[in-house]
């Protein structure tokens, strides 16, 4: 089947292939001829045969076939969705080989994006939990062929459902809640056909909230009742029930985002790194909590805001300030000037400022483009601390942090591509000093890294 010369491969073509590498977003890597082909779903030491699904000009992309033979080192996936759900790519890997690959994923971008012979690179700190470990996650609604609703987890490489009876990433009540919610919906035709995702917390300070994202009803129907009569039920059926939303989303997309609330009752309060912070329904926090109280200690050693005096600190996408609140814990005085674009995190950032009486914060709301251009000219920090989103640094607020000059920069990251891309474009006024690797995702191909760059 390898045999088809490369001149004449396209897609639907099988091919058998030994698997030799990982890549960053988790696939395997195979070589045909010196042509390399990424194979979804495979792992180092196999050979596998693998269907051609893209042809590019040095590379296919592939999707896995069958497995020829095994690796020495794989183990059998102990999750009864694995190879169907696409939520857990590498449990198969055992856990040490795991944080191996993930810390030669930072490594290797470092050196091929970032222009690094020699990263500095800190042993990768593993989760505390290789299991268990979520404290979210998002489910979404489909149909099945008879039309009955369906509640699960998108299956790899397609928008179908896989409808989860068990997920070892999460709670036994979580996968409780998603069998009440199913019942639930099953009983009321018309809530059904408006479904789109269910979104379930389970906060390390206690308590269970739950989030429906339904779409518009053309009846105009009220929304804020059926919120609370919906909440009454999961509430009757969900004894540890801490909160209930309703929201709706009219957009398009995979997205489970509501962009308005129908109905909301109860909170979420979440506790890490000694802080308790209110969270909105769609507010940003780390899904594992016992491996991100590691990572804001990494934050906290790095900034080393122990030996200064009134330190000026910025948190730049700073969220609801998670990060700059448990920093403050560090500081003698001074000053924590949060950033933040998104409204519903200032909002909840400045509730948690007042709710914990901090002193010396402030919080700016924009777009850090602008916002950092007008603090570089209002004032000089001691340390920022960056926490971009996958997309990394834009070339403006690079520009921005080069002209405010920190003694330290911290670069927290949670793609090693646009991390290593951007330390390079940040060289002609910082020096690399250390990269960590923190493993917040088993099971998964992502991993969180942390980066001190000193002036």
């Amino acid at each position: 089947m390898s045999e088809i010369p490369i001149k004449h491969l396209i897609p639907q073509h099988v091919v058998d292939l030994d698997i030799t590498a990982l890549v960053s977003d988790g696939r395997g890597i195979g070589r045909l001829e010196g042509m390399a082909v990424f194979v979804e779903g495979a792992l180092p030491g196999q050979r596998v045969r693998a269907r051609i699904a893209r042809v590019r000009k040095r590379m296919a992309d592939a999707d896995l076939v069958e497995v020829l033979v095994p690796s020495g080192e794989e183990k059998a996936p102990p999750c009864p969705h694995a190879g169907r759900c696409g939520g857990c790519p590498w449990q198969g890997l055992p856990y040490a080989r795991q944080l191996e690959w993930k810390a030669r994923t930072v490594r290797d971008a470092l050196q091929r994006i970032g222009g690094i012979a020699e990263p500095p690179m800190l042993d990768i700190l593993p989760s505390p939990m290789e299991w268990g470990y979520r404290n979210k996650m998002e489910f979404a609604f489909g149909r099945a062929e008879s039309g009955e609703s369906i509640l699960g987890l998108r299956e790899r490489g397609s928008r179908a459902i896989v409808p989860v009876t068990d997920c070892l990433l999460q709670s036994p009540l979580t996968m409780q809640v998603l069998n009440v919610v199913r019942e639930l919906v099953r009983k009321q035709e018309r809530l059904s056909i408006r479904c789109r995702f269910l979104v379930v917390r389970r906060p390390a300070a206690g308590g269970c909230f739950i989030e429906l994202i339904v779409g518009p009803d053309a009846a105009r129907k009220d929304d804020a009742r059926l919120g609370k009569l919906l909440g009454a039920e999961l509430r009757a059926a969900v004894p540890e029930l801490s909160g209930f939303t309703l929201s709706l989303r009219s957009a398009p997309g995979d997205v489970a985002y509501g962009e308005s609330i129908a109905y909301t009752d109860g909170e979420i309060r979440e506790r890490i790194a000694g802080v308790e912070l209110l969270l909105g329904p769609s507010s940003f926090f780390q899904v594992n909590t016992p491996a991100a109280e590691l990572l804001y200690a990494e934050i906290a050693r790095l900034c080393n805001l122990e030996v200064l005096e009134e330190p000026v600190v910025w948190d730049v996408y700073g969220g609801i300030g998670s990060i700059g609140f448990s920093l403050m814990q560090h500081m003698k005085g001074g000053r924590l000037i949060g950033v933040e674009e998104m409204p519903g995190a200032v909002q909840y950032a400045r509730k948690n400022a007042a709710a914990l009486k901090v002193r010396g914060y402030r919080m700016e709301a924009g777009d850090a483009r602008s916002i950092l251009g007008r603090l570089t000219r209002e004032q000089h920090p001691d340390v920022i601390v960056v926490d971009p989103p996958r997309a990394g640094l834009d070339a403006r607020v690079i520009q921005h942090l080069l002209r405010a000059s920190p003694a330290r920069l911290i670069y927290v990251s949670c793609n090693p591509a646009t991390l290593a891309r951007d330390i390079a474009r940040l060289s002609s006024g910082f020096r690399l000093r250390s990269v960590r690797p923190v493993d917040l995702f088993p099971q998964t191909p992502h991993v969180e890294s942390v980066a001190l760059l000193e002036k």
